[in-house]
């Protein structure tokens, strides 16, 4: 009986710690100064692979997702457009673009 009970308590904590460390692994963006001292190609490159993970997460099939998964993109997705605002990078969605295009249709 001992035995059973240690052995649901270990796997209870090693359970609930995994969920914790995975819950605060999230990483920060870079901050104002970092990104002045970066090289313009290093600029360019970091903006490069940020627009190349918004395009794979947008790309992806969301109807098999949990909602924790779905969260946890859509919290991706905000840190990284709030990233691309630091990089000074208009960042332009495709209802803009297709209203664009048309609003330049119609006085063209």
């Amino acid at each position: 009986m001992k035995k059973t009970v240690f052995l649901f308590a270990i796997t209870l904590t090693l359970c609930l710690a995994s969920v914790a460390a995975r819950a605060t692994a999230t990483v920060d963006p870079p901050t104002k100064e970092a990104i002045a001292a970066m090289t313009p190609e290093e600029r360019q490159a970091r903006v490069e692979e940020i627009k190349a993970r918004i395009t794979e997460i947008k790309a992806q099939d969301r109807s098999h997702m949990t909602k924790v998964e779905r969260k946890a993109y859509r919290a991706e997705l905000k840190a990284l457009k709030q990233e691309t605002k630091m990089y000074d990078v208009l960042y332009i969605g495709v209802g803009a673009v297709v209203i664009l295009i048309l609003l330049l249709l119609i006085l063209l």
